[in-house]
């Protein structure tokens, strides 16, 4: 049985998507889905973790690639993860990135909306929820991300989980990727990721944009989508396994059939000068962690 040694570990709304697929591409790599939420199980799901047998099961098609690989982005919120991952595997080779939090928590709002995983369409309504939501309260019913994908101001303080992986893996297995940087030159941080793997430079046919923001065209489509009728849980738990890509893939057909791309307005700029403060000091941090200018966050 292989077990993954490369992990992908977050932040959400960062391009970890578009690593993903380019990665998925190369012959060296093994990616059986994108997204096992197995080593963050001490963040609240409403459904329960999977033991460790099914995780490793999800890998049994790996042959004889140089890296198995997940990517999970939530791994990196997760206060025990990074532990559990060094007990695992500890040859594991880890990949984060980052992004100016006040974009990647203002993104990721926009995508929890569109997929259910949040029912507050107004951003700063959503931010104002946090409290109500750490005492379990205003939660989506069939919410699948972690609840605390909902506390936005706790998931943009990236300083404490990036020192986490640090902490544990040390520079050699961790690899740090600014999204500034990848959307500028993707494909010069895309080779920056295949040396750290020590992968052959094989690119892929193309280096697109990858999940833009969108929106739901349909909401009554996205609730039957959230919540099937029973029938068809049961038929679709037969013909799609649970952790089987063709899961993945059909999930994906649904959800992508339903949305619409649309691109975010500007955020007001009282509320981004609040989320400035909020983020000031931990952006600081990271940044001298990071040996990073990241002046350009702090502008308002």
């Amino acid at each position: 049985m292989r077990k993954p040694n490369l992990f992908i570990v977050g932040a959400p709304k960062t391009g970890t998507t578009a690593l993903y697929e380019y990665l998925d591409k190369h012959p060296d790599v093994y990616f059986p889905r994108k997204t096992i939420y197995y080593f963050c199980s001490d963040l609240t799901f409403r459904t329960p973790a999977i033991p460790e047998s099914v995780y490793l099961d999800i890998f049994a098609g790996a042959g004889s690639q140089k890296i198995v690989a997940e990517a999970s982005v939530f791994n990196l919120l997760s206060p025990g993860a990074a532990e559990k991952i060094k007990v695992f595997n500890p040859d594991a080779r880890i990949i984060i990135m980052v992004r100016n939090p006040i974009d990647m928590v203002y993104s990721l709002h926009t995508e929890n909306f569109s997929n259910g995983d949040d029912n507050i369409k107004d951003f700063e309504a959503a931010l104002n929820a946090e409290s109500e939501r750490k005492q379990g309260r205003l939660i989506p019913p069939y919410h699948n991300a972690p609840v605390e994908a909902l506390y936005y101001s706790g998931v943009g303080k990236f300083y404490e989980q990036v020192l986490r992986y640090k902490s544990v893996f040390g520079e050699d297995k961790l690899h740090i990727i600014f999204f500034d940087d990848f959307k500028a030159d993707t494909e010069l941080e895309y080779r920056k990721v295949l040396r750290f793997l020590g992968l052959e430079e094989i690119m892929p046919d193309t280096l697109k944009v990858v999940n833009p923001s969108k929106v739901p065209r349909n909401k009554a489509y996205l609730n039957f989508l959230l919540n099937p009728p029973g029938f068809i849980k049961v038929t679709g738990r037969v013909l799609f396994p649970h952790h089987s890509r063709r899961r993945e893939w059909m999930i994906d057909f649904l959800w992508d059939f339903n949305i619409k791309y649309k691109a975010r307005k500007p955020i007001p700029v009282a509320l981004k000068q609040c989320l400035l403060n909020i983020y000031k000091d931990d952006i600081e941090k990271l940044g001298k962690l990071l040996n990073r200018d990241l002046s350009n966050w702090l502008k308002p």
